[in-house]
């Protein structure tokens, strides 16, 4: 570090970073994800900037009103030789002069950028010391998170901007390379005055009365950061201190920073802040930074190290948001001590910082309080994330248009509970502790994680990272076809697990599944993990007692596209599960076990009761598995909900299909108890709540079964069809392998014969001028198929039905 003397005493900082938790609007990553970004961005091309900034001293002048005068200097070292100019980035702000060794450099300002033109070339041999001198009356961004306040009573910045790209924002009150991979040290010397004292990154080192009321505060932060997360607040405030003990054996000073009205509420909010510290410090290493801080700001949450800007409205003396305050402490890991390189992988700050603070949980309140907060925020990504954030996006490249979206936050958390379930405790946390320990204060990527991980834990971790962080989606698993028979050690239990997927992803591989076993005596359990991938798995195992059903990952070890609960049902009181979305009413009747599970992905289409009745559900079906017999033990209610919101549950099913006007008076469940069973209509009863075509509504059951159930409607095109009309048709062959032939008695007609799998959807079609033409059925899966005609006026005819077979 190179002390500037002389510099005028006008300098500060100011840009945080984006961090928290989901549970509260007041929270930042919720106002993030409230904003919507107007174009995707990529955040360059990875090439470092022509120079290389060691330290920068930050003088700022908070005495101007709406105003700030500042003056930045800054030590760096080329990293190029012979440069004649190079970039910095300031906004909203007019640079007045740059100096350097009492000569002036030429300079020009457009937009974000500052371009330098030192008076001299500059080599790698050098050293540069230059002050930029600036002025005027910063801005903050148009989403009104971001950027450097100075109209209340509390002066104070944001390091990240929800909308401007980039969204790093240190560059609102300071010159600076605004991105996240540079890293310097800072030196703040911040002038008040009215009984204003300012906070910022690191240590105080001291405040210098200047005459009347005004004080120049100076502070120092040894290790380095980003732009971003450089921070100051002047405010009448008073501070709150303790410190904590390391496993270093030494202690870190803590300052909660507030009003003197709100630090005993602020200490009450922060109880367990003592917990977070250490459980993070035992889980991931030793704390690297010079102290704990807390300062209260009317928008927040945001990391700034050793400096949080946290929402005055959270520190409310109740534990409510305390998993915000675990989550602000986390970026401390990570995204302080190692920053995502590029804003497209922002889980591994926001993802990561997200998944401590569940661990958090964890450690205070026990397993069962872990796994409530991951189901709970499964459930929502595997339904709404994709949603909320208007497309299927991938956690390793982000648009920066979703930087700061739920995927990032809360589907990164989701995955990185899958990633601890794959590695097992051990290797999952000793290898994030030496991932932070190598790259210490430095940016990484998606790769530099897989291959260290991969390297402290001994198993290859591509296949996770290419299925759950490069692409978007979700997998799940379901049994396809089981056979049970006795041998000589135990029973043999033949099974077929096939895969489905929700959204644009690839099938997932290498996947270690847990599978359970339940006895016709359910106290018998045999539990295995077994590695699947691809459309199929299939498994043989020998298990020592007669099974009676078949569960897969009913411990919600994975984030997978099926959720569900376990149920010991002892009374008639109903059971409302959320995973499920089912309502379970018992009768009375015996200790009964059941499992419910709602599966995100398609039913498969099999065999129906009535062939071509019904379109039935790409959305989602369920799965009813248990030691009951009788279909009068259990009622049920469940909701549709086809809507265009982002809490829609059957966007694909409920609409117009095929010109048939979609009405709730159509819909019907279909039940079949297995794989090899046809689907067919169960008894329930429709509510539409609303219109009768809205697409929502509940529909109540008066009794359950074991196997699976399917929303459905019964459609004219394809249930309820249309007279053939004058004139025979044939189709043959029937069954059809690679085509069909399609022939009229009548002299010549004109129109589009269309082929319709069993939920209704044209497959084949094709223009019939005539009296016959062929089909294709090459790439069609086998089953059953309706063959329709459309007439010049529009009208469907339903000329017949083929089967296709391979």
């Amino acid at each position: 570090m190179h002390p500037i003397r002389g510099t005028p005493l006008l300098l500060a900082i100011v840009l945080l970073a984006t961090c928290v938790h989901v549970e509260a609007q007041h929270t930042c990553a919720e106002s993030k994800q409230r904003v919507h970004r107007k174009a995707p961005a990529k955040s360059g091309n990875g090439t470092p900037a022509p120079i290389d900034i060691l330290h920068q001293r930050i003088t700022l002048d908070l005495t101007l009103g709406n105003l700030i005068r500042g003056a930045c200097t800054i030590t760096a070292v080329p990293r190029v030789d012979a440069l004649e100019s190079f970039e910095l980035h300031l906004e909203g702000l007019t640079t007045d002069s740059v100096t350097a060794s009492g000569m002036i450099w030429s300079h020009a300002q457009e937009g974000i950028v500052l371009t330098l033109l030192p008076d001299l070339p500059l080599n790698t041999s050098d050293t540069v010391v230059f002050t930029v001198h600036y002025s005027g009356d910063p801005v903050t961004d148009p989403s009104g998170f971001g950027g450097f306040y100075t109209n209340t009573a509390l002066i104070y910045n944001l390091g990240v901007a929800f909308e401007s790209v980039p969204h790093s924002y240190g560059r609102t009150w300071f010159p600076c390379l605004d991105d996240f991979v540079e890293r310097s040290t800072y030196e703040f010397h911040i002038r008040t005055a009215g009984g204003k004292k300012a906070w910022c990154n690191g240590s105080l080192i001291e405040r210098i009365q200047s005459g009347g009321d005004t004080l120049i505060n100076h502070w120092s932060c040894q290790g380095s950061m980003p732009a971003y997360l450089v921070s100051v607040a002047a405010a009448n405030y008073v501070v709150a201190r303790d410190t904590l003990a390391t496993t270093l054996g030494g202690t870190v000073p803590v300052e909660l920073i507030a009003s003197a009205n709100d630090t005993a509420d602020m200490r009450t909010s922060f109880t367990h802040l003592a917990d977070a510290f250490a459980h993070f410090e035992d889980r991931f290493g030793p704390y690297r930074w010079e102290k704990v801080g807390y300062v209260l700001t009317p928008v927040g949450a945001m990391e700034h190290s050793t400096s949080i800007h946290y929402p005055s409205s959270i520190a409310d003396g109740t534990l409510s948001y305390e998993a915000t305050m675990a989550h602000e402490l986390a970026h401390h890991w990570f995204g302080n001590l190692v920053t995502c390189e590029r804003a497209e992988e922002m889980y591994i700050n926001e993802g990561f910082a997200e998944y401590l603070s569940y661990l958090f949980l964890e450690q205070v309140y026990g397993r069962a309080r872990y796994m409530s907060e991951v189901r709970s925020n499964h459930r929502s990504m595997v339904q709404r994330a994709h949603l909320v954030d208007e497309g299927w996006w991938a956690l390793g490249d982000m648009p920066q248009t979703w930087t700061y979206g739920t995927t990032t936050y809360n589907k990164g958390a989701d995955v990185l509970h899958s990633l601890r379930s794959y590695l097992g405790d051990e290797a999952f946390f000793e290898g994030l502790t030496s991932f932070l320990g190598t790259y210490a204060f430095e940016p990484v990527n998606t790769t530099m994680l897989r291959d260290h991980l991969s390297m402290t834990s001994g198993t290859d971790l591509t296949p996770f990272f290419t299925d759950w962080i490069m692409q978007p989606g979700w997998a799940a698993f379901e049994v396809d076809a089981q056979m049970v028979t006795p041998g000589d050690e135990g029973w043999v239990v033949q099974l077929t697990l096939g895969q489905k997927l929700f959204g644009p992803a690839l099938p997932y591989t290498e996947v270690p599944l847990t599978l359970a076993i339940i006895g016709t005596d359910t106290t018998n359990v045999f539990r295995d993990t077994i590695p699947v991938g691809g459309t199929s798995t299939d498994v043989t195992m020998t298990i020592p007692f007669e099974p009676a059903y078949i569960w897969l990952n009913d411990d919600d070890r994975l984030s997978l596209a099926f959720t569900g609960s376990t149920h010991m049902v002892t009374n008639t009181v109903a059971i409302n599960s959320t995973p499920a979305n089912f309502e379970l009413r018992p009768r009375t009747g015996p200790t009964t076990l059941i499992r419910m599970e709602q599966y995100w992905v398609p039913a498969d289409e099999g065999t129906f009761a009535e062939p071509f009745a019904y379109v039935i559900s790409p959305d989602r079906y369920w799965r009813f598995t248990g030691d009951w017999s009788d279909p009068q033990r259990f009622g049920g209610r469940l909701f549709y909900d086809g809507r265009e919101n982002i809490n829609t549950l059957d966007p694909g099913l409920l609409h117009d299909t095929l010109g048939v006007t979609f009405r709730e008076d159509s819909l019907v469940l279909l039940h079949r108890s297995g794989p090899d069973a046809p689907w067919a209509k169960w008894s329930d009863q429709v509510f539409p709540m609303g219109s009768a075509t809205d697409g929502f509504g509940r529909m109540d059951l008066d009794s359950l079964a074991t196997g699976e159930y399917v929303l459905a409607w019964r459609t004219s095109p394809v249930g309820i069809l249309a007279p053939a009309g004058p004139g025979a048709w044939q189709i043959g062959p029937n069954p059809a392998t690679t085509s069909i032939n399609i022939r009229t008695d009548a002299s010549t007609v004109q129109g589009l014969v269309r082929l319709l799998d069993a939920r209704g959807r044209t497959v084949r079609s094709g223009t019939l001028v005539g009296s016959a033409m062929t089909l294709t059925t090459e790439g069609l899966d086998a089953g059953g198929y309706s063959v329709m005609f459309s007439n010049s006026s529009g009208t469907d005819i339903h000329i017949g039905n083929v089967v296709i077979t391979r």
